[in-house]
């Protein structure tokens, strides 16, 4: 049992479900952005609209699965770590 009162898999839900959130709020940001400032970068997209919604999705897509993987190592370190240790380290 790695943390008190939590088994190794409840921890790494919340872990992993932080960092989910926390990617999505900065993909709703940016995704917000990008359509705000699309128009000034009409000059600089080849054989793309600036609006392209299969681009927009593959890149949330690649920046979900980035922030994911990001947030696994922290995730799985946090999950094995000994009671007695997390109460050291306070």
């Amino acid at each position: 049992m790695p943390s008190i009162g939590a088994d190794r898999g409840d921890i790494l839900r919340m872990v992993l479900g932080e960092a989910v959130w926390l990617v999505t709020l900065g993909l709703m940001v940016g995704f917000a952005a990008s359509l705000a400032g699309a128009q000034l970068l009409r000059s600089l997209l080849f054989d793309v609209g600036p609006r392209n919604p299969l681009t927009m999705g593959a890149v949330c897509g690649v920046l979900l699965l980035t922030g994911l993987f990001a947030a696994w190592r922290p995730a799985l370190r946090a999950a094995s770590i000994e009671p007695i240790q997390a109460l050291r380290m306070e």
